[in-house]
């Protein structure tokens, strides 16, 4: 009876780790592919995608190029990194990512370019009572156009949150910068680790 009880526990437990896994995947993804691209690369007119996975090798890489910044591991598995394309002209990249944050996940969708510099983003879901700030272009205007090193030296020694110039320019939403800055830096630093081979072939 009891080694009944102790089974009937583990695959209890393995359900819940399951349906965990597969909810926090789903955070990583666009909601409408088409229209959300279209909001970010107006101009064009097809887009490719190329789907790679986040295993605990690349988890490991991410702990070693941003100390304190750790990939959940509900982030592992399956991510689309899509192709914004005029004709046969590569426009820019479009990826998702979640960051934790005090109003829960924050899902942000980037726009990045060739040469993997920051061109816009949006948010997919945010609850932060500073959203709309961080939705101007003040605020957006820290990030773009830099690249992964740049946004890098905008961390403070602790290597989590943003350094006092970043946030003095954070238009009164210091909290948020700092989930944008972490989303920012895991994207560049995860859309070269995934796809830069893929990338440099096309």
């Amino acid at each position: 009876m009891k080694m009944h009880a102790i089974v009937l526990i583990l695959i209890l437990l393995m359900l819940i780790l399951l349906s965990g896994n597969v909810n926090a995947i789903a955070y990583c993804s666009l909601r409408d592919p088409v229209a959300q691209i279209a909001e970010l690369y107006p101009q064009k007119t097809n887009q490719l995608s190329i789907v790679k996975t986040v295993d605990d090798n690349i988890r490991s890489q991410v702990q070693i190029a941003l100390p304190n910044n750790d990939l959940h591991f509900s982030e592992l598995g399956r991510h689309t990194l899509y192709i914004a394309m005029l004709g046969k002209e590569i426009l820019g990249y479009v990826h998702v990512r979640s960051e934790q944050s005090d109003w829960g996940l924050v899902e942000i969708v980037w726009a990045i370019d060739k040469d993997l510099r920051i061109t816009n983003f949006v948010f997919q879901r945010c609850r932060s009572p500073k959203k709309k700030i961080a939705q101007h272009s003040d605020f957006k205007n820290m990030f773009i156009g830099k690249n992964y090193q740049e946004l890098k030296q905008q961390l403070s020694a602790d290597g989590v949150t943003a350094n006092e110039s970043l946030l003095t320019n954070a238009q009164g939403a210091p909290e948020l910068a700092n989930v944008v800055l972490r989303c920012a830096l895991k994207t560049l630093l995860l859309t070269e680790m995934l796809w830069g081979e893929e990338l440099e072939k096309l």
